[in-house]
């Protein structure tokens, strides 16, 4: 179970908006805490204007998408996202605003949107297959105070997947995954103290 300050469950409480980004019970082994985590995500992404994955998943089943949500306690906020088109080419979309992933999400500053030729997309779908992202648990790790967490959704052929994990180590998948949607094809450029 994650353990959490005060304002967070503050933030929490002043709810998301009206679109549902996550499946209910997906984000805590209680309700209570599935709530709060997805009150907390749900607002950084309203805040980005992104779309629900999950919806995507059930309503556009032919649509492949990727996300990655990065919400550091004292930094910005960061989301990067992936529309795979029908030619195999993708569609980049990176956003960040001028909030701290554990408190308020602020507006907007960066949204930029580029296209990955089939090459960049096909690499990208390969080091999914390789880290078995598909088989890859929704929560795992202790949690903590602080910290950042890194959550990847995805949405393939009618499939929802949704990974989750707080501060992960370099060793673990989705923080290899978080940096290569950042770093790699954004091109996001963050000082090593500040990954966490």
């Amino acid at each position: 179970m994650r353990f959490v300050f005060g304002f967070i469950l503050a933030l929490a409480a002043v709810g998301a908006s009206n679109v549902e980004y996550f499946p209910a019970g997906s984000l805590g082994e209680t309700p209570r805490l599935h709530q709060f985590m997805a009150d907390w995500y749900s607002k950084h992404l309203a805040a980005m204007q992104e779309p629900s994955i999950w919806q995507i998943s059930r309503q556009k089943p032919a649509d492949e998408v990727y996300r990655f949500l990065y919400l550091r306690s004292f930094h910005h906020p960061i989301s990067v996202r992936i529309a795979v088109a029908s030619d195999g080419t993708g569609l980049l979309i990176s956003k960040e605003t001028n909030g701290r992933g554990g408190y308020q999400p602020g507006a907007l500053i960066r949204n930029t949107a580029e296209k990955l030729t089939r090459n960049e997309t096909q690499r990208f779908r390969d080091t999914l297959d390789h880290f078995g992202f598909w088989k890859l648990p929704t929560r795992g790790g202790p949690g903590g105070c602080d910290g950042a967490e890194w959550i990847v959704e995805a949405s393939k052929d009618g499939r929802y997947q949704l990974v989750d994990r707080w501060s992960p180590p370099p060793s673990d998948p989705i923080h290899s995954l978080g940096m290569m949607f950042m770093t790699d094809l954004a091109h996001f450029k963050l000082l090593h103290e500040d990954v966490y």
